[in-house]
């Protein structure tokens, strides 16, 4: 289990299991407490063989060396970062995924996730996988008709894909949250129940780097969430936990989150534009200056 010291007290995560554990009553030092970033996400590459209609990732065809991410990696790790969040673009399209993920596994303390449609998910792959991260989350927006319409491919072909995964990787579910998928978690809670999700992570749609949501709907989430949250563990991203009043499950504490693009610029999250370069420069210091 790693420790993590942050500003609100001692965080321990174990990567196998994805516990959390908090002490908070613990004062931390500010001298003392870890410079990296609780979650580094990182988009692997831009591509993705989908074309659903809120995606806000870039369409520039960039795609990080493995040497570059398993040396970012190592570095984020030694600065008390948990976990490395690998998404896109797809992942999956990645070449060599299963190797970086069980070189970080094995090289460093991090946890690893990964998001994606779930499409390319091959016994190869899961088989690659298997051991060597702490979670694959999967992209279900609704049920069907809709998502078929949203992600251009059946439900049914991904939920097969899906089954070959269960008791080897830990799975998670991410839903973008817009006027049409709101109004359908209803039914896609038993979807994501009978999928044995560990957690379910509601996104509010963005764009531009703005939440899209009304007032209007931003309190019809709020109130399906206070409905719901005991029935299974829901999250939310991090920038829109203010926006909501209901309880809401671990979040990272605050500015403990940063994203890394395909082109290798260090960001304050996957949804802003400004970036700074990591080459050349020691993070502690990129970091520094992208606090600022």
């Amino acid at each position: 289990m790693k420790l993590r010291w942050e500003a609100r007290g001692h965080h321990f995560y174990d990567r196998s299991t994805g516990i959390h554990v908090l002490l908070d009553e613990i004062p931390v030092e500010e001298n003392s407490r870890d410079a990296g970033p609780e979650l580094l996400s990182i988009a692997l590459l831009n591509a993705c063989d989908l074309d659903c209609r809120f995606c806000y990732a870039p369409k520039a065809p960039y795609r990080l060396e493995p040497d570059f991410v398993l040396d970012i990696c190592r570095q984020f790790a030694a600065l008390g970062t948990l976990e490395v969040a690998f998404g896109g673009g797809e992942p999956t399209l990645y070449p060599g995924l299963g190797d970086l993920c069980r070189r970080i596994w094995s090289e460093t303390d991090l946890g690893i996730s990964i998001t994606t449609h779930g499409h390319h998910l091959s016994d190869r792959l899961i088989e690659e996988l298997a051991g060597h991260i702490s979670v694959i989350r999967v992209s279900i927006d609704a049920p069907e008709p809709l998502y078929s319409e949203i992600r251009g491919r059946p439900l049914s072909a991904l939920q097969q894909r899906l089954s070959a995964i269960s008791g080897r990787i830990p799975l998670g579910v991410n839903t973008v949250i817009d006027r049409t998928t709101l109004s359908r978690l209803d039914d896609l809670a038993p979807v994501v129940r009978k999928l044995g999700a560990i957690d379910w992570l509601l996104l509010p749609e963005t764009s531009g780097g703005s939440f899209q949501l009304t007032a209007t709907e931003w309190e019809t989430l709020d109130r399906w969430i206070a409905k719901h949250w005991e029935e299974m563990p829901l999250l939310v991203a991090e920038e829109a936990v203010p926006h909501l009043n209901c309880p809401i499950a671990f979040s990272c504490e605050n500015g403990g989150y940063a994203h890394i693009r395909a082109d290798g610029a260090l960001c304050r999250s996957s949804y802003t534009g400004a970036g700074l370069p990591l080459t050349g420069q020691p993070i502690i210091e990129v970091l520094a200056r992208l606090a600022q």
